[in-house]
């Protein structure tokens, strides 16, 4: 089980092109809004409500800045083993992603686990924060699509993010999973994807929560991401993302 805390600061609007969301997602928007779309299903999540995103999402967001002041939102991410073993007894039609409004036993459940995460405490406690988390989005309304199980590009996608940076080959990779390279390379193909297209997938991500929730150089979070020359990174990332790293980080 993993959990972890991100927190998301922008001055100026910020849109961005096919996010991936390999976790599970619960956002708090403290400040502003955030704007989704995904092909014609679109959501617009204000100040005090929270965004809800299954593993394995792409949405177009778009930052919104208040009038008076920045975007701020808080993001806990879950990895799958939790979310799994949860057993949802709410009625209402299972979604990939949603919009909830605040509710008490929501806040609470958010807060409990944001300040279990700031404190670092053991997983051991945090596992049994984010239960509580879940049963409060059970009771809020939310029921997420069924999980089924890994696909590989995903279990790839795992073993990458780990260090991102490592100069991988599929043989690496291809070893880790007990599978010959052509059966690696066969398995992708089938799920419409490459390794090579999982790396990049995998760095570019890692770039942009480095982006958005930290203050590290540009080029250094093109070396940590894998990327020995910042202007090829550059544009790489403006061709996933729709934007610059420069354009974002401003």
């Amino acid at each position: 089980m993993s959990v972890a805390l991100l927190n998301f600061y922008a001055r100026r609007r910020q849109r961005m092109a096919a996010v991936p969301f390999d976790d599970f997602i619960v956002a708090h928007i403290r400040a502003g809004q955030k704007r989704l779309t995904n092909g014609t299903q679109r959501a617009a999540v204000d100040m005090g409500h929270y965004l809800v995103v299954t593993p394995g999402m792409l949405l177009n967001v778009e930052n919104v800045p208040a009038s008076n002041g920045p975007y701020l939102s808080s993001c806990i991410a879950v990895s799958r083993e939790l979310l799994l073993e949860k057993k949802w007894t709410t009625d209402t039609d299972p979604t990939t992603w949603t919009v909830l409004p605040p509710s008490p036993a929501l806040d609470q459940a958010f807060a409990h686990t944001e300040l279990g995460l700031q404190q670092q405490l053991p997983q051991a406690v945090l596992a049994h924060r984010v239960r509580e988390l879940l049963e409060a989005l059970d009771l809020s309304g939310f029921r997420p699509t069924s999980l089924q199980e890994l696909a590989v590009a995903e279990r790839v996608r795992m073993l990458l993010a780990a260090m991102p940076d490592r100069a991988w080959h599929a043989e690496d990779i291809a070893g880790h999973l007990a599978m010959s390279v052509a059966t690696l390379r066969r398995k992708l193909a089938a799920e419409k994807t490459s390794f090579r297209a999982v790396l990049e997938e995998v760095r570019l991500a890692r770039a942009l929560t480095l982006i958005q929730t930290t203050t590290q150089p540009l080029k250094r979070i093109a070396e940590v991401c894998g990327y020995l020359s910042p202007s090829r990174f550059a544009t790489r990332f403006r061709m996933r993302f729709g934007t610059l790293p420069s354009e974002l980080r401003e």
